[in-house]
């Protein structure tokens, strides 16, 4: 939602393969990507604020007119977004 980079610092060996764990991360990333892709690339950080002032575990992006939240942890009780209108 900042506009930034993620490094997950995953490379080969020297022998060419991706061990077992770096695999495994780089798989579920992958699955994470196929639901949230779209609210992530070509998107760019929300006008109101990048993340929310009631909830501060929810972050925002913007695409195209439609505005996506993501949050950290799903909330113990009712759910509030503060910023969006």
């Amino acid at each position: 939602s900042c506009g930034g980079n993620m490094l997950m610092n995953v490379g080969p060996t020297s022998f060419g393969t991706i061990p077992p764990i770096y695999e495994e991360r780089l798989r579920q990333m992958g699955k994470w990507m196929k639901v949230n892709g779209e609210a992530v690339y070509a998107s760019s950080a929300w006008t109101v604020s990048q993340n929310d002032t009631i909830t501060p575990d929810i972050w925002y992006t913007h695409k195209e007119g439609v505005t996506y939240a993501f949050f950290q942890k799903w909330p113990n009780s009712d759910l509030i977004l503060g910023s969006p209108r």
